[in-house]
């Protein structure tokens, strides 16, 4: 027993071979218990996720085990050369562990940042891909970006005072950039911060057709500075997001939107004032059933057909009712409900009225009046005779 304690009190280089043992020692259970500890620690971690619904806990689960590996076998190395005795002088090696050991760690915490980031982007491009959910395609780059360069800046900014670097003055001149840059591009930060609030409410998604103060069109892109709009005369136009977010924009295509998909169609028929009450009577009734009676109106809104008022020239009728969102397909039920209900005033034998004016003269010279489309007139001379009589 003397002979082993006197072995292994040997000095050899400053250490004894009881430290050399105690640190291969401890070497050798981190390499063989490394792989024990990390999956009894990821078991741990997916049986705590198993009791939450979501892609968040699985994607962290999945995002942690590289960085909690090597965290264990630089764990194990670091406290290997903790139990010798190293030397401060002339070369502080201790020093320079511990100041190994705090980098190691915060590289290591950056990394795990950065996994969980990514992590994070693909939980947030799939929550993008749902029409439903407020997040846009567009700005699930834009955050993970955002997200990597705070922790970047942060994890440099921490590593650089753990090593006793003043980093005040770093801070504050980033302060006085940010803020010199902020004013030089105040139009920019309006645009980008304009698309963020593009992308998060929705107002309007690539394909709608919009329209607003000077534009009209379809979306064909929404950027970071601009939106593409694609107008029906097939030019392009910018229009900056900062301008987008503080005027009305009416969404058309909205009237596509689930358990809606309809558009309206409000006309006013003139009829003619040769009608009697009876007659009108009988042509709202018809018009109102034969709009009930029609496939291509939507009867989820019932019909409306209304006598509403009497013109300069005509009795008015009010004719309101939906039909499909389609352009083409409204036009067409239009056109269609148009001819139907020429040919059921014809049957009915009522006109519809157009713009006339009579105009009344007095006077000993009684001029002829032609009258003429739009209320205009000609004037005819009185006849002369072709000879005078003597009285």
């Amino acid at each position: 027993m003397e002979s082993i304690d006197g072995m292994l009190g040997t000095v050899l280089y400053g250490l004894t071979l009881w430290q050399v043992s105690l640190s291969f020692i401890i070497i050798l259970f981190t390499i063989f218990l490394r792989g024990p500890i990390l999956k009894r620690a990821l078991k741990t971690m997916e049986n705590i996720a198993a009791k939450y619904e979501g892609e968040w806990d699985e994607e962290f689960t999945h995002s942690i085990g590289q960085p909690l590996n090597v965290l264990i076998l630089v764990y194990g190395l670091l406290l290997s050369l903790n139990v010798l005795p190293l030397p401060s002088d002339p070369i502080n090696i201790s020093g320079f562990i511990d100041a190994a050991e705090l980098v190691t760690v915060l590289f290591l915490g950056l990394w795990l940042f950065s996994r969980m980031i990514t992590a994070l982007d693909k939980v947030i491009r799939k929550r993008a891909m749902d029409p439903e959910h407020w997040l846009d395609a567009g700005l699930a780059p834009f955050i993970t970006i955002s997200l990597r360069i705070i922790v970047f800046v942060t994890g440099v900014i921490v590593i650089a005072q753990n090593l006793g670097y003043s980093v005040s003055g770093l801070v504050a001149s980033l302060g006085l950039g940010a803020a010199a840059l902020a004013l030089a591009s105040k139009d920019t930060l309006s645009n980008l911060f304009g698309s963020l609030m593009i992308m998060m409410d929705k107002p309007f998604q690539v394909g709608d057709w919009i329209k607003g103060s000077g534009f009209e069109g379809t979306v064909e892109e929404i950027g970071l500075r601009s939106t593409r709009v694609r107008t029906f005369e097939k030019t392009m136009m910018n229009v900056p997001n900062s301008v987008i977010v503080n005027i009305i924009v009416e969404n058309l295509d909205r009237r596509k939107d689930r358990d809606l998909n309809m558009r309206r169609v409000y006309i006013t028929l003139g009829i003619a004032m040769d009608a009697d009450a009876d007659s009108m009577e009988e042509a709202v009734r018809q018009i109102k059933q034969l709009l009930m009676d029609e496939p291509l109106v939507d009867k989820r809104y019932e019909p409306m057909v209304y006598f509403t008022g009497f013109g300069e020239s005509t009795f008015d009728v009010m004719v309101y009712y939906f039909a499909d969102s389609d352009w083409r397909n409204w036009l067409f039920a239009k056109q269609t409900v148009n001819l139907k209900i020429m040919r059921k005033l014809e049957e009915l034998g009522l006109s519809l009225a157009y713009p006339t004016r009579t105009v009344h003269l007095e006077g000993a010279d009684m001029t002829k009046t032609r009258l003429e489309g739009e209320g205009k007139a000609s004037h005819i001379p009185p006849a002369v005779p072709d000879r005078i009589e003597p009285e």
